[in-house]
């Protein structure tokens, strides 16, 4: 009876032992279509030993043994001697884009380009593009003026200085001036402006279409110039003619 137990602690042992070793050839065990190694090509291969140098395959001709350094590349990264390829991308990584030779080019051709243009205008024609622009401008701070006006809001001096429109323009949509230092603030900017489109058109009596096309790139300047420019909405025209001021959209009566 002692044998007997001896001899079932014996097979189970071996049992045990086998199936560790079926469980381990299993997780090691990688099938591949073909690899080539030494100039060779092996087709329907099945790697079932793998060590740092070496790897033992089996395929249609038979066994190998062969080494790790002599697989072609891929084969190389699927079983892990190479670390994978990295995606190649016609960008360059953001981190090394002011180090990148290639738009340390395009700005200097440019630059050269911006010089040359420069170089080939005349003084009479570069007055002529200063003075166009200088227009352009006036016309821009008198559309700020225009918007101030209707709206019964005083624009000042304010106005008419570059970057400063915006608190006369903040004034006239009846929104606090100091919210002008929030323009400089990435993220709160953009809610700043979305909110006074929709403000300085209900103060203006125009329709929020307006306020929508204020918003749009495309439209932005055409409607920016009907705001400035067009005549009084129907309340504003019935309060001008009674002689009393413009109540805005914001005051309660």
């Amino acid at each position: 009876m002692r044998d007997y137990c001896a001899w079932a602690r014996w097979w189970w042992w071996c049992v045990l032992v086998l199936w560790a070793l079926n469980t381990a050839a299993a997780d090691v065990e990688i099938k591949l279509d073909s690899i080539s190694a030494e100039g060779e090509v092996y087709s329907n291969v099945v790697v079932f030993s793998k060590s740092p140098t070496h790897i033992s395959i089996s395929y249609a001709g038979g066994m190998a043994s062969l080494k790790a350094k002599s697989l072609d590349k891929a084969t190389q990264r699927k079983l892990g001697y190479l670390a994978p390829e990295e995606p190649k991308t016609s960008l360059p990584p953001i981190v090394g884009a002011a180090t990148d030779p290639r738009l340390r080019e395009l700005q200097e051709r440019y630059q050269r380009n911006v010089e040359e243009f420069i170089q080939q205008l005349d003084k009479k024609t570069l007055y002529q593009i200063l003075t166009l622009l200088g227009i352009l401008y006036l016309f821009f701070c008198y559309c700020c003026w225009q918007i101030c006006r209707k709206t019964s809001n005083r624009a000042g001096l304010l106005v008419w200085i570059p970057g400063f429109q915006m608190v006369p323009l903040l004034r006239a949509a009846g929104m606090s001036p100091w919210l002008f230092l929030t323009l400089f603030i990435p993220v709160v900017s953009p809610i700043v402006m979305i909110v006074w489109c929709f403000r300085i058109c209900r103060v203006r009596q125009k329709s929020a279409l307006v306020a929508i096309f204020l918003l749009l790139p495309v439209t932005s300047v055409l409607a920016f110039l009907y705001l400035a420019l067009s005549g009084y909405g129907p309340e504003e025209e019935g309060e001008r003619e009674g002689g009393g001021k413009i109540k805005l959209g914001f005051q309660s009566t």
